[in-house]
């Protein structure tokens, strides 16, 4: 299978490989049920204004939420995902 560098670059964008997590100012970590996170994306992806990433620590599943944590650069961004879900 060949992959092609566009996807690479989209993949590095979309998990935050291209930069480190110490670089940005905020972080929160959620916990959430099986299914859930792709609404907390689409949300992010929507109304986040500055860069912003998400980590996976612990994949979730019928019985139990998985764990992530975002990271933000702005004040504004932490506070209205923080507002919003947790």
């Amino acid at each position: 299978m060949t992959v092609s560098s566009n996807t690479l670059l989209d993949r590095r964008r979309l998990t935050g490989i291209d930069r480190d997590k110490s670089s940005f100012r905020y972080a929160q970590s959620i916990d959430k049920d099986y299914g859930m996170l792709d609404h907390v994306l689409d949300w992010c992806k929507s109304e986040l204004t500055d860069d912003w990433r998400w980590q996976m620590l612990e994949m979730s599943t019928q019985g139990r939420p998985g764990r992530y944590i975002f990271y933000f650069d702005s004040d504004r961004d932490c506070m209205a995902f923080t507002l919003k879900w947790c």
